[in-house]
């Protein structure tokens, strides 16, 4: 049986990519749980829940949702929502089955409370933001 130099290559891409997604998981498997007020126990197979803009916080006490969702900055742990031309915008938020909350923003964007940003592009067709939510959810 002879592999050609090509199957190789992709066979080594595969493997990085898994590595990758493995990584990830861990690294989120570290962050622990986060509580607050705000967070309430939900089933982790759940549907992301996404709540209306709040009336609660006055919006211009709010940070501006782009200043806060930037890739590879780190999302403040007191984090709750931001503004958007003057309107109050809430993450999505997805509880992790070791109950973290996994927060996505703008359907780009996703991180946990006191953790690097990462810009998806798109969340529904990442790959690699599909294999770190699996595993966040397994």
């Amino acid at each position: 049986m002879s592999i050609t130099i090509g199957t190789m290559a992709t066979l080594g891409t595969k493997i990085a990519s898994v590595l990758v997604a493995l990584c990830a998981a861990t690294v989120l498997g570290a962050c622990g749980s986060e509580s607050g007020s705000d967070d309430t126990a939900a089933d982790p197979t759940s549907q992301p829940t996404s709540e209306s803009p709040s009336t609660s916080a006055e919006p211009s006490a709010l940070p501006e949702c782009a200043d806060v969702w930037v890739d590879g900055a780190d999302l403040p742990k007191d984090y709750t929502a931001c503004t958007t031309d003057g309107v109050t915008v809430k993450p999505v938020k997805r509880t992790c089955g070791y109950g973290a909350k996994f927060l996505e923003q703008e359907g780009r964007f996703f991180a946990i409370k006191g953790n690097r940003i990462t810009d998806a592009g798109d969340l529904e067709t990442s790959e690699e933001y599909q294999q770190i939510l699996a595993a966040c959810q397994a």
